[in-house]
């Protein structure tokens, strides 16, 4: 276990999840999260679930946990379908007794700076308060939207192209099939996923009753998309109002998503399809005859992502605007300042490159690392004041270059 203590401060320490420290780690962060402390048999199991090779860092008050920090190496798609290297956050807390100590300074210092050090590109979490993680550089790259479709009137149009067949499957035979349409249906902003966490949300770990598992083949009869909901019976004045609540939607094809949304919108006795976690720019209203059906009901900022080192971001995505525009970027602890040169060709193909032109925008790494998966608002952090144009159309160049079709989506928690 190794430790670290700033003069004056309280130490900390890596945590071996095999180790009683990872007990009380749990409990700290449990408090902090507001989550029902777990009996001894209950922080048994939940041990297994927590992968052994992520990093555990506590701060430590004598024998008392009062701050965690977990995170890991995984890999964010970039626009165009690259895997770039990620230091994922994750389980980060202080206890209240504990604030204003610079604990979460120091361990996110560390963390990146040890990430940086490994030659990560990025770093990326979700943060639970959206004011605390812009001072180390963080950017909200991802949205989600909150979906609710009103299934009485929710009917495709005729026009919709529907192939292969879509089929009610056991929750562990999804489990098996699931990762492969994962991969295939990725898009930018998604993350890997292990198999114990595939275990955690569809195998031998996944908690409560079974959902309600739709998987649909193609033709040849090759898995394309999933579906995975949860129904709550609702009854008033004897009217229907029950809702399928939509866990994980994933689908790889065009086909394979009409047809699954086919599906959930003929639901017997369900009043409601009601989704949390799907992307900004669903096509559903599209494939509706009363678009209106589909709603977006609400939508909130997910990954926030952190360049680290942003030649190497920028240069792994591909693009769909041509253009040059050298960047200026503003970052207080250096690991992503500097001036860098971004090109990018009609085909797509892009680089970027640490330059000695002047720049033609300036702009803090956060707008940047908010920018970069093709989402984002360069417009709006111009107009707050968070990024200069030194050279007349180069803020409309780099938004163009930068903005995707499709917006960014991370699916899934981390």
């Amino acid at each position: 276990m190794s430790q670290s203590t700033a003069p004056g401060g309280l130490p900390i320490v890596a945590v071996d999840p095999a180790s009683p420290l990872f007990e009380r780690w749990l409990r700290t962060n449990f408090t902090v999260f507001l989550q029902p402390l777990l009996d001894a048999e209950g922080f048994a199991r939940r041990r297994t679930m927590m992968p052994a090779d992520h990093r555990y860092t506590a701060a430590l008050d004598r024998d008392a946990v009062v701050a965690t920090y977990r995170a890991w190496d995984t890999h964010v798609t970039a626009p165009g379908g690259a895997a770039v290297a990620a230091d994922a956050v994750s389980g980060v807390t202080v206890l209240p007794t504990h604030r204003r100590r610079g604990l979460l300074t120091r361990m996110i210092t560390a963390d990146l700076a040890d990430a940086d050090g490994r030659g990560l590109a990025v770093a990326i979490l979700i943060a639970a308060e959206a004011p605390i993680y812009g001072r180390f550089g963080f950017g909200a790259a991802t949205e989600t939207g909150h979906w609710r479709v009103d299934v009485p009137t929710a009917r495709l149009r005729p026009e919709v192209p529907l192939d292969g067949t879509v089929a009610v499957v056991p929750q562990q035979e999804l489990r098996d099939l699931a990762p492969a349409v994962f991969e295939a249906a990725r898009r930018p902003g998604a993350l890997d996923i292990s198999e114990l966490r595939w275990d955690r949300d569809l195998g031998r770990f996944a908690e409560g009753p079974e959902p309600t598992a739709l998987l649909h083949r193609d033709a040849d009869g090759t898995p394309q998309g999933y579906a995975v909901y949860r129904g709550e019976e609702r009854w008033v004045d004897r009217r229907i109002d029950s809702v399928a609540h939509l866990e994980r939607f994933q689908a790889a094809t065009p086909a394979a998503y009409a047809a699954l949304w086919s599906v959930l919108t003929s639901i017997d006795l369900m009043a409601t399809v009601d989704a949390e976690e799907l992307s900004v720019d669903e096509p559903l209203p599209w494939l509706l005859v009363d678009e209106r059906a589909a709603r977006q009901v609400g939508r909130a900022d997910f990954q926030w992502s952190r360049l680290l080192d942003p030649a190497a971001s920028l240069s792994a995505r591909t693009y769909e605007s041509a253009g040059a525009v050298t960047v200026e970027v503003l970052d207080p602890a250096g690991w992503a300042a500097g001036t860098f040169t971004l090109e990018a060709d009609a085909a797509g193909a892009g680089g970027c490159e640490g330059s000695r032109r002047s720049p033609d925008v300036t702009l803090p790494v956060d707008v940047l690392s908010s920018l970069w998966l093709g989402g984002g608002d360069l417009y709006a952090a111009a107009v707050a004041g968070r990024a200069a144009e030194h050279a007349p159309g180069a803020l409309a160049r780099l938004a163009r270059l930068l903005r995707t079709t499709r917006a960014p989506w991370t699916p899934t928690w981390f």
